[in-house]
Order: C-alpha cells, then structure tokens, then sequence
C-alpha cells in the first residue's frame, strides 16, 4: 500500500469555513474517487493547517483516482472554485506503513467507502483528539499506526498517529502535532 498525507495551510482563520465546506460538500465527491483513510485539523504547531491521509494500492491507482475526481463535476465546479481559493500552500508525504495496526488494518478494507456529505446541523469536528509525532527512528510505542516516509520531506523519517493523552512520553519525536479528527475521519 502508499500512504500519502496531504498537508495544506489555509489562510489564517478560514479553517472552520473550509471544514464546513469540505463536509458538507466536498468529502462526497471526493471519496467517490479517492480512498480516504484520516483527515484532522491541527490543534498545537501551525495552525490553520490540515492533514489528511489517502490509501492506496500504488502510485498508479493513485494517478488514475486523481484523473477521475479531476473529471468529477461535482468537485470541480462545487467544491474546487471556493474551497481552493482558501488554501495557501500544500505539501504530502508519500509513506509506507511499518508494523501492525488494528485500527489501520480496519480503514484499509473499507479504504474505498464514499462518505456522505454531512447535512446542517452535524458535527463537522470529532470531540477526541489525537497526535501526530515526527521521528528520526521507528518507536515501538503504543500507536494508532506509523509509517516510513519514501519521498517528499523527511524521507527516512517516521510518522506516528497517536491516541491516547497527548501529553504522554513519546521520547524524542522531532515534532509533535496535537491533532482534531472532523466527525467522518476514518482515523479518529
């Protein structure tokens, strides 16, 4: 499996507007077309700045998803022209996975579910929180899952998705991201 997290900076304060958007909709036509595995808002470190996982099987299912929902009107014309106009910069990482997870293994097969937009009056944000550690070594932790990062920034490095407290000792992570999953993140 690749693993790619996106990483997009919004302008400053428009978070809570893009979620909105994106949940009520964007995350339809989206995942009609890629296989979503988390999607969280970060709570601590750059802020106004989101991260979201997709799942899939190679770099080839990944460039023929994306030429499907770049064909999507429904994103295009109903999501892309105001939801983009928000964002400031994107980044991603593509990551192969390292060690078991449960929870990972469960999003995996149901990676290709559509989600349904929400409607008015839904939650956008999960009330938990999760947290994204950056490390030079694998950590035999406690995680939610981690990956091994194979091109982008970082390479060789380690990305951790945690639950738990956030505060527990995670030894010496490079960087520590306190994360809010939105209510429909697969990972929450």
């Amino acid at each position: 499996m690749l693993y790619e997290l996106r990483i997009y900076d919004l302008k400053a304060g428009s978070a809570p507007a893009y979620l909105d958007l994106f949940v009520r909709r964007g995350i339809g036509a989206v995942t009609r077309h890629l296989p979503l595995g988390g999607y969280w808002l970060a709570e601590s470190g750059p802020l106004n700045r989101l991260y979201h996982l997709w799942i899939y099987e190679s770099l080839s299912e990944r460039d023929q998803c994306r030429r499907q929902l770049a064909a999507d009107d429904e994103w295009v014309e109903g999501f892309v022209p105001e939801g983009f106009a928000m964002i400031v910069s994107q980044t991603n990482l593509l990551m192969s996975r390292t060690g078991k997870s449960a929870a990972l293994d469960a999003v995996e097969a149901s990676r290709r579910q559509t989600h349904r937009n929400l409607g008015v009056g839904e939650p956008t944000m999960a009330t938990s929180f999760q947290y994204l550690t950056r490390e030079a070594v694998q950590i035999e932790d406690q995680h939610i899952a981690q990956w091994r990062i194979v091109s982008g920034h970082w390479p060789g490095q380690f990305m951790t998705l945690h639950g738990g407290s956030a505060f527990a000792s995670v030894g010496q992570p490079l960087s520590h991201i306190l994360l809010r999953p939105i209510s429909c993140s697969p990972l929450r």
